[in-house]
C-alpha cells in the first residue's frame, strides 16, 4: 500500500475507543485519528483515585456472561486485574422497609412458589394476580409493545410496581411505560412465546441445583481492580493522534468539518458520539429521527464513610420503589461488592438521583444532591456523616430504547450504508451496557477494515 488509509473516529467514549482498537488490530498500517469534543477521554467511564478509595463515577462494571469485553481486557494486558463481584443479597426498599429479594426470582419474576407466598414486597392480593400468569393467553403477538405493558398484562400491576420497576429502573433509568421489550429485554418475549406464562417459562430454564454443590462463589459482574479508567488509557494509545476540545459540527463522504470550519479528510469515518448528535452530524431523517429518541438526565452520587458511621445489611445494595416517594433509585454498597474500593476501616456508597420525571434535582448544586441523597439514605437505615463526596452527572444523554427502539435502529442503518465511508456505533443502536458498546464497535471496525481492504485492492490492480 502506497499510501496510509486514514480513519477518523468521532466521539472517545468506550465506543470511539474499542472502534480505534479494532481497527488497529485489523489494519495496524492505517493512521488513525480519535475527535473528542470535550477535554477528556472515556466517555461516561470516570475514575476517581482518594484517599485509599478506587471510585467509578460512571460504569463500574458490566455482566460476566458477556464475553467481548473481557476479551478486549485480555489482549490490551490487562486479564491479571479482572475481578468478579461478592455474590451478596440485594433489597428493594418498598413499604418504607428493605425487604430481600425473593430466592428464586429473576428480573422479579418468581420461579419458586415459596418465597414469593412468605415475601412481604406485595399483598396477598398481589401475589393472587402474579399466579393468574400461569392461566393467562399470549400478550406479546410479535408487535413491539412496552415493558410496562407486557409486565403488567401477565404480572400485575402491584409486583410490577414492587419488585420489576425498581430492578429494571436501576438499569435503564427509564420509564417502563415507554420502553421496549423487543429492544431491552427480547428473551422474555421469547419466553412467553414458547411457553405462555413467564413464571413456567422462567422456572424451565433455571438450572437444576445439584445435591452438594456450594454456594455461589462469586458474582455475575466483572470489573478491574486497577480502575476501569486504565482500560480507557490503554485503548487510547492504539490511535495515531489524539485530539480533545475538537468538536465536530458535520460529516460527509471522506471527510468531517470541525467547529472552527477547518475540514479534515478520511477513507472512512466512524461516529461513536452521544446519541443527540447522531442527527445533526449526519443531516438524514433517520439519523434526526434516532436523535429525537427519549434521553434521561441523572447523576451519581459516592459517599465515602468511616465503617462505624453507617450501618449496612449483609448484601451488596437496594433499589427503590418509585411509590417511596424518594429522590434515589439505587444504592449500591461497593466495598461489599467490589473489596477493592475502600480502605479496611471505611465504606463507600453509590447511589443515585434524577429520574425521567424528577430530572431537574441534577441541575442542583452539589451540596444540595448531596444532602437530597442523605437525607434519603437516613429514612432506610443509620447513616453518619461522610468524609467526602464524588458527584457525576450524565445529562441528557442516556439512551432510551422506546417502542419500536429496533425498527428506528434498522432504518438508521439500511440509510446510514448507502453513504460510502460513513460508519456509527454506539449506546443509542445495541445494547447500552459497555459489552455491548464494545460488541458493536468490534462489528463496525470489521466492516469499515474490509471496506478499506477493498478499496485498496481495487486500487493495486487498476
Amino acid at each position: 500500500m502506497s499510501e496510509k488509509q486514514r480513519v477518523i473516529v468521532v466521539g472517545a467514549g468506550i465506543s470511539g475507543l474499542a472502534a480505534v482498537f479494532y481497527i488497529k488490530k485489523q489494519m495496524p498500517e492505517a493512521s488513525v485519528t480519535l475527535l473528542e469534543s470535550s477535554d477528556r477521554i472515556g466517555g461516561k467511564i470516570r475514575t476517581v483515585r482518594r484517599d485509599g478509595f478506587v471510585i467509578e463515577c460512571g460504569p463500574e462494571g458490566y455482566m460476566a456472561r458477556k464475553p467481548t469485553l473481557t476479551n478486549l481486557i485480555k489482549e490490551v494486558g490487562l486479564g491479571d486485574k479482572l475481578v468478579h463481584s461478592s455474590p451478596g443479597t440485594y433489597y428493594i426498599y418498598v413499604n418504607k422497609k428493605l425487604r430481600k429479594m425473593p430466592k428464586g426470582s429473576v428480573m422479579g419474576i418468581p420461579t419458586r412458589m415459596l418465597p414469593m407466598v412468605t415475601t412481604g414486597l406485595i399483598s396477598p392480593i398481589g401475589k393472587l394476580r402474579a399466579a393468574l400468569d400461569l392461566f393467562i393467553p399470549h400478550v406479546y403477538k410479535d408487535k413491539d409493545i412496552s415493558l410496562r405493558d407486557f409486565f403488567q398484562k401477565r404480572l400485575g400491576s402491584e409486583l410490577v410496581t414492587n419488585m420489576i420497576e425498581p430492578l429494571l429502573s436501576g438499569i435503564y433509568n427509564g420509564d417502563l411505560a415507554d420502553m421496549s421489550l423487543k429492544a431491552t429485554l427480547p428473551q422474555f418475549a421469547a419466553i412467553e412465546k414458547k411457553h405462555r406464562s413467564l413464571i413456567l417459562g422462567m422456572k424451565s430454564i433455571q438450572p437444576p441445583k445439584q445435591a452438594g454443590a456450594s454456594k455461589k462463589s462469586a458474582g455475575r459482574f466483572l470489573s478491574l481492580s486497577c480502575g476501569l479508567d486504565v482500560l480507557v488509557n490503554k485503548l487510547a494509545s492504539y490511535a495515531d493522534d489524539i485530539q480533545l476540545n475538537t468538536p465536530v459540527t458535520r460529516i460527509r463522504p471522506g471527510q468531517v468539518t470541525l467547529a472552527d470550519g477547518s475540514v479534515r479528510s478520511a477513507d472512512a469515518v466512524i461516529l461513536a458520539s452521544s446519541p443527540k448528535q447522531f442527527g445533526p452530524l449526519l443531516d438524514f431523517d433517520e439519523a434526526r429521527a434516532l436523535s429525537r429518541d427519549k434521553r434521561t438526565t441523572t447523576a451519581t452520587v459516592v459517599l465515602a464513610f468511616k465503617k462505624e458511621d453507617v450501618d449496612t445489611p449483609d448484601g451488596t445494595g437496594y433499589v427503590v420503589s418509585r411509590k417511596e416517594g424518594l429522590n434515589i433509585t439505587a444504592c449500591s454498597w461497593m466495598d461489599h461488592k467490589w473489596s477493592y474500593t475502600a480502605p479496611k476501616d471505611c465504606t463507600l456508597i453509590r447511589t443515585y438521583v434524577g429520574t425521567a420525571e424528577n430530572a431537574d434535582i441534577v441541575g442542583e448544586n452539589d451540596s444540595f444532591i448531596e444532602a437530597k441523597a442523605l437525607n434519603d439514605l437516613r429514612r432506610v437505615g443509620r447513616v453518619g456523616t461522610p468524609l467526602f463526596s464524588v458527584i457525576t452527572r450524565q445529562i441528557d444523554n442516556m439512551p432510551q430504547y422506546t417502542v419500536n427502539h429496533n425498527e428506528r435502529v434498522q432504518a438508521f442503518e439500511q440509510a446510514l450504508a448507502k453513504i460510502d465511508g460513513v460508519y456509527a456505533c454506539g449506546a443509542m443502536l445495541h445494547g447500552v451496557g459497555l459489552p455491548d458498546c464494545v460488541d458493536n464497535a468490534m462489528h463496525v471496525a470489521e466492516d469499515v477494515s474490509n471496506q478499506l481492504k477493498k478499496h485498496a485492492d481495487t486500487a493495486a490492480t487498476s
